[in-house]
């Protein structure tokens, strides 16, 4: 960058009357000097003079402002020799310029005779006519001398140069200088076509037809031209009027290369096309700081997976498998990305059979989370930790994303939504380009691939290289994104890595905190309606109760209940009491944390091992939740990149096929088997296979003992929400209000 900072020492200007003064982009005159400064006035004579220090003029001069024409107002023939025309000689053609050059040598050899006393030459033409030959020769020696390097071409001098056209060249010199050298031989002539005006208008209305979306060939269209011309001729002939001349095929080739650039790509490919191809392009984005501005979008994966059975899918039903696409059927998957534009780190990705509401929700829900245990599952050697609240999210006009699912939740959170218009992809060209480096960069890679189009794919067979599972897939790619996207140089960033532009503008501007748990609950869970009883309320065998609800049930006709249930949390749900919401946990302290998945598994496992007994011993529920968290915590964090489905149907299905006559004991008796037992077993002791000393009260504290804090029954405190007369008004209990 050229600085700017003046010296200490000011320069003073001088101005003629003659000079074009611009200030501001408003013409003005010179007026005169004083002691104070320079004083300018309207160029049209009207408005306030304008008073100028030459301190102030070098601050105008060094942003802009001030522009100054030496002589813009001098008569005529003084100011063409400055601006012929008000053009740049400079910007002249090749031609023109080395037929200036050409009379410049003629000139000079000239005026070298002019000059030598002990020749008779006089600007006479009588007297210019014997030394011409010398001339043409002196002129191109000073031509062959004054060549610029690298240029071997250079106009000869004519052949028949004439006294008269020396005369007229060094005289034209003299007055205006070189621009006197310049002609304007290149503007002569008529170029136009030589037809009439009905030939141009039947020819022009028959290349109109050239802008179609069926994209017509200059050849159908000159064919076209004939047959308009040869019908034309024989309505004249019967009428007895003149023919016209049918233009060639070169006329009408042109009059097609003359139609609008824009006009022809509109009508003939589309505005998308015409977007692409001509679309102004400004400054761009103006982004500073991490979570700014976060766009995602869907893709349909270039890769067929192998759905194959094996790890947490073994616990899952024919027909489940065959609706989850897990029954070795080959089938893609569509994932969805969300980005963070001021860096360029991918914050939030999901896998789906098929986008929808819910999947837009999950990516929204994962910028706002640590993704290290996806990271650490797949094995990634970097911290996948890039997450923030966003201020505002852009994304295209799918149906699933305008949805009022979607613009609710993210309205709770006071994140703005832009939503992009179709057909426009450019509006979010970071996250367009993100699939494109995935196409390219990371789907070679894989066995099963694809490609973007047939043609492209030629011989190669999908279906028979398709080879990975899903555990496998989500792996790829989180280790893709983590360990090779976040640390290549990106052109974008100037060729600095996203983890790095993440990092230090993390420290410049640091990210503004995710919701807690219980506002991820209420936003992000999914709505639900349940029939509140004396035990509670019940999900998939999970019972959640507190002192709020059971006042509620003592108080309330009704006990049909809203709720907000969290699959990745089901230690606690919201329920909608009297027109409030209250966060109410479950029985046992033990599924705080844990995900639905995780214990739709358990009980899965539980009930097939203990498939005579009704009531299974929390301690046998506890063993299986550690035993499945222990055995498949890899697997089950790498799958929950995965969209699952918890739908109403799929619930009520999980509830009519495991949970039926599915309960837990409310107390915890110690397990007789382990003491005998280094790890957890093949089955399962349940509550009625438990030996009568379980029933005794010593051995119900020792149970009370191992199992004390976060497996206990639920206890209400002496002082619970709802005491007084309202029922809510003094609740210890966290409430959305209260928060």
């Amino acid at each position: 960058m050229i600085a700017t900072t003046p010296s200490p020492a000011q320069p003073k200007f001088s101005f003629s009357e003659y000079d074009g003064i611009v200030i501001g982009g408003q013409p003005h005159r010179y007026f005169q000097t004083r002691e104070e400064g320079h004083i300018f006035v309207a160029a049209k004579g009207t408005g306030v003079p304008q008073v100028m220090t030459n301190a102030e003029i070098s601050r105008y001069l060094a942003v802009g402002n001030f522009e100054c024409t030496p002589n813009e107002y001098q008569p005529e023939h003084l100011r063409q020799r400055l601006l012929p025309d008000g053009d740049l000689l400079s910007l002249r053609g090749t031609k023109a310029q080395r037929k200036a050059s050409m009379r410049f040598s003629v000139v000079k050899a000239f005026r070298e005779l002019l000059n030598d006393e002990t020749n008779d030459v006089t600007r006479i033409a009588t007297s210019v006519r014997p030394v011409l030959g010398y001339i043409r020769m002196r002129a191109g020696e000073i031509m062959e001398m004054e060549q610029r390097e690298g240029d071997s071409d250079y106009l000869a001098v004519p052949k028949k140069l004439g006294a008269k056209t020396v005369l007229e060249w060094e005289r034209r010199e003299r007055r205006f200088g070189l621009a006197g050298l310049y002609d304007k031989s290149a503007e002569r002539g008529n170029r136009d076509r030589r037809m009439t005006a009905d030939e141009l208008m039947l020819m022009g209305k028959v290349v109109g037809k050239y802008l179609s979306d069926q994209r017509p060939s200059q050849a159908i269209i000159f064919n076209e031209v004939k047959t308009a011309f040869l019908e034309e001729n024989e309505r004249r002939r019967a009428e007895g009027e003149p023919e016209i001349v049918r233009p060639s095929r070169e006329t009408v080739r042109q009059a097609i290369r003359k139609l609008n650039r824009f006009d022809m790509t509109l009508t003939r490919h589309g505005r998308q096309a015409a977007n692409r191809q001509f679309a102004p392009v400004g400054m761009g984005l103006q982004i500073e700081r991490p979570m700014q501005r976060v766009e995602f979008d869907e893709w349909e994966v270039d890769a067929i997976t192998l759905m194959a059975e094996g790890g947490l899918f073994h616990h899952l039903t024919d027909e489940e498998k065959k609706k989850f696409g897990l029954d070795k059927k080959k089938a893609r998957w569509w994932i969805t990305v969300a980005i963070c534009c001021a860096t360029r780190c991918i914050v939030g990705m999901v896998i789906s059979r098929t986008p929808n509401s819910q999947s837009a929700l999950r990516v929204i829900e994962m910028m706002m989370r640590d993704k290290g245990v996806w990271g650490d599952a797949c094995g990634g050697l970097t911290p996948w930790n890039q997450f923030g609240w966003p201020s505002v999210i852009v994304t295209d006009c799918a149906a699933y994303n305008i949805s009022s699912l979607v613009q609710a939740r993210t309205s709770d959170l006071g994140i703005t939504v832009e939503y992009c218009p179709a057909g426009d992809p450019h509006l979010k060209g970071r996250i367009e380009r993100v699939f494109g480096t995935f196409a390219t960069q990371l789907m070679p890679r894989l066995s099963g691939r694809t490609f973007s189009n047939s043609v492209k794919r030629g011989d190669y067979e999908s279906d028979k290289r398709a080879v990975l599972t899903p555990e496998e897939f989500c792996t790829v790619l989180v280790r893709y994104v983590v360990d090779v996207y976040h640390r290549s140089p990106h052109s974008g960033l100037n060729g600095e890595t996203p983890l790095d532009c993440w990092n230090r503008l993390v420290e410049k501007f640091g990210v503004q905190p995710p919701p807690d748990l219980g506002r991820r609950r209420l936003i992000f869970g999914q709505e639900r309606e349940r029939t509140a009883t004396k035990q509670g309320i019940t999900i998939l065998g999970v019972r959640y109760h507190s002192e709020v609800l059971a006042r509620f049930m003592t108080e309330s006709e009704d006990r049909k209940v809203a709720i907000r249930w969290y699959p990745e949390d089901i230690g606690a749900i919201w329920v909608e009491l009297n027109g409030r919401w209250y966060e109410i946990p479950a029985v046992f302290d033990r599924y705080q944390g844990g995900s639905a998945q995780e214990w739709v598994n358990a009980a899965a496992e539980i009930r097939a091992q203990n498939s005579q007994s009704a009531e299974v011993n929390f301690a046998v529920v506890r063993q299986a939740l550690d035993y499945i968290k222990e055995t498949n915590s890899a697997a089950m964090t790498r799958v929950g990149l995965i969209m699952e489905d918890w739908s109403e149907k799929r619930m009520d299905y999980e509830e009519d096929r495991l949970f039926i006559g599915f309960t837990t004991s409310e107390t915890e008796p110690k397990n007789p088997y382990d003491e005998d037992r280094g790890s957890w077993g093949t089955s399962l002791p349940t509550a009625g296979s438990a030996t009568s000393e379980t029933s005794e009260p010593n051995n119900r504290d020792d149970a009370a003992e191992t199992f004390s804090g976060g497996h206990r029954a639920i206890q209400f405190p002496d002082s619970q929400p709802g005491d007084d007369a309202d029922g809510a008004d003094n609740s210890s209990d966290w409430s959305i209000e209260d928060k």
